[in-house]
């Protein structure tokens, strides 16, 4: 059976609450929208998989991340796309160290038709009309949301909740990668 994933940065409990209770603000000036009830996390790549597929994928992704260094990210900004999405932006010292792990992770990801995201954001809401844009704006101060990024979860979308269910954790340990290295003669 085909089922659809992703996988993304997960932030520590205390940076998820955080960003409920920002949604949760957000729900009362401007009502349901998309996201709403999402768990804060930074996407990498969505796809779809069988589960032969799916494990294949998660043991290249476990030791990927196992060579990893924790990060800390901070959430310093807001910023919005043209397809009504409301997010918080990833600071300018950790977003390059966050695109080199989701671009290692997506080199290693071989699904047809899979999004890739390339700018680490986290997204409070999306497909906000310009009015729900301009409130969601003016509700919140300028954050500064700082977790040390330390893993990320393999996802499966769950049609019951109409959300991804987390089913893996793959910390980042540190340790030297078993891949050979290039070596060049000149």
């Amino acid at each position: 059976m085909i089922n659809k994933y992703s996988l993304c940065f997960q932030p520590d409990e205390t940076t998820i609450d955080v960003v409920k209770q920002m949604k949760l603000k957000l729900a009362e000036a401007i009502g349901w929208y998309n996201s709403k009830n999402a768990l804060a996390h930074i996407t990498i790549v969505e796809f779809k998989s069988d589960s032969t597929g799916i494990n294949k994928m998660a043991a290249l992704v476990e030791q990927l991340c196992a060579t990893y260094q924790p990060v800390k990210v901070t959430l310093d900004h807001f910023g919005q796309y043209p397809n009504g999405a409301f997010f918080l932006g990833v600071d300018p010292f950790s977003k390059p160290i966050l695109q080199d792990y989701a671009k290692n992770i997506q080199a290693r990801i071989t699904v047809p038709n899979s999004y890739k995201n390339s700018e680490p954001h986290l997204s409070i809401a999306r497909k906000l009309n310009t009015e729900k844009l301009s409130i969601a704006q003016s509700t919140f101060d300028q954050p500064a949301i700082s977790f040390i990024c330390e893993q990320v979860a393999l996802r499966q979308f769950n049609p019951e909740r109409g959300q991804y269910d987390i089913i893996s954790i793959f910390p980042f340990l540190n340790l030297p990668s078993s891949e050979p290295e290039q070596l060049s003669l000149f």
